[in-house]
């Protein structure tokens, strides 16, 4: 991996055992301005965000209107992720390969197809796999986008940027279900999906028309095959990857969960569907409070500053889960949780570009999300077995507990990437 010192710089001044983290985006000739990629990062992410968000307590529901149990439930809605898991190393080759205009509009356009399908599945396996496929293509959207946004954003502008990108996604996370207590509840859960299906293809047309081709994102020009290009960046940043990434894990492992327990334990408790996505729209918009100081705090004192909070919140929000027994102390528990995830406002995407080289930026992000999307894809499953074979309240103890093992291996283990001397400078 380079390290001179155009392409990577040592922030913080690590020790030699510590791993260097790169800058991914060259030095701009002129002052990075967050308009130059409203139109090309924060529309298609809000449209796309608000169909995640319109179907979000309707996953599980869904699936249990299919007659899944429990454990199939965390099946279901486990599939997205672990599609998305699968497809992440081979998507950031894609992204190296094809550049991040083509596979970004053919990855929002299949969210959108697999969206229709859902809605259409008239048994629980077939919604699961499309539940998987849809994961695929979310991969091949999210990893062409982080590498975009790592060609065109300096470290230094990162923070506020990618907040500001967590910002848009919690608020449109917000007005999903807002809008879902309504449409579900009249028109029938499949029609969230449906909607969600509309907005995938608009976005797509849009992206077509407004983004520009930026190029590959890392392939060199020197014929190196898929394999040893993942080979070279696994083996350079392995302890970025059992470090930072195994907190990542933990991060993304109780986002997922609390996705799934509180639908799921105000169903128990018998609050109904329009109730439960008040509760998951009103978490939604506490979360998108949080998105510009928290990018503030990371671009002036660091990422860990949010990181480690945002597991204690998160994790403690879902042991206190089985505390509760109507709407209103389920819908408290449903704010901290919000708070818990505002903080967490796009530190795993900014850790990740911080990181990623800039000679193999696509297949960097690819192994970084893979590893994330492990979390993601096992909170669901966490759930659905350990409610199986306990109870619904157990599960919720044992995933928030994950959180507090993800704040200590982020405070001890994981190195901060503000690049604190280059700022310096800039001032």
């Amino acid at each position: 991996m380079p390290e001179s010192s155009e392409e990577s710089s040592q922030p913080n001044q690590p020790g030699a055992g510590d791993p260097p983290v790169t800058e991914a985006t060259p030095n701009p000739a002129k002052p990075f301005s967050i308009r130059s990629i409203f139109w090309t990062v924060y529309v298609p992410t809000l449209l796309l965000s608000l169909g995640e968000g319109l179907v979000l307590a309707q996953v599980p529901l869904f699936a249990k209107s299919l007659g899944a149990g429990l454990g199939l439930i965390g099946v279901a809605v486990a599939a997205r992720e672990i599609g998305t898991m699968l497809f992440d190393v081979p998507s950031g080759a894609l992204v190296s390969k094809l550049g991040s205009k083509r596979t970004m509009v053919f990855g929002t356009a299949a969210i959108g197809v697999t969206a229709l399908g859902a809605g259409l599945a008239a048994t629980i396996w077939v919604y699961i796999v499309l539940r998987f496929f849809q994961g695929m293509a979310r991969a091949i959207w999210s990893i062409s986008r982080q590498a975009y946004i790592a060609q065109v954003i300096p470290n230094q502008n990162r923070g506020r940027a990618l907040a500001l990108f967590g910002g848009v996604n919690r608020m449109a996370m917000f007005v999903g279900p807002l809008i879902a207590a309504f449409v579900a509840s009249e028109l029938g859960l499949q029609s969230t999906f449906f909607a969600q299906a509309g907005i995938g293809i608009i976005t797509a047309a849009l992206m077509l028309i407004l983004l520009k081709d930026t190029g590959s994102a890392g392939l060199d020009a020197d014929g190196e095959s898929i394999l040893s290009r993942l080979n070279e960046v696994i083996t350079e940043n392995k302890r970025i990857f059992a470090t930072a990434g195994l907190a990542a894990v933990c991060l993304q492992l109780i986002r997922n969960g609390k996705t799934i327990l509180i639908p799921l334990w105000g169903d128990s408790i018998g609050i109904n569907v329009r109730d439960i996505n008040f509760i998951m729209s009103a978490s939604s918009l506490i979360d998108s409070f949080f998105f510009y100081p928290v990018g503030i705090v990371m671009d002036k004192w660091g990422r860990k500053w949010v990181f480690v909070p945002s597991l204690i919140v998160l994790g403690s929000a879902l042991v206190l889960i089985p505390l509760t027994s109507g709407f209103w102390t389920l819908m408290i528990i449903g704010l901290w949780a919000g708070v818990g995830n505002g903080i967490s406002s796009g530190i795993v995407f900014t850790m990740g570009v911080d990181f990623s080289p800039p000679n193999r930026t696509g297949e960097f992000i690819g192994v970084w999300r893979l590893i994330g999307d492990m979390g993601g894809s096992t909170g669901p499953f966490i759930v659905g077995f350990v409610a199986q074979a306990a109870t619904l309240g157990v599960a919720a103890v044992v995933t928030g507990g994950v959180g507090f093992v993800g704040a200590a291996i982020a405070f001890f283990f994981v190195q901060e990437t503000l690049n604190k001397e280059r700022r310096g400078r800039r001032r």
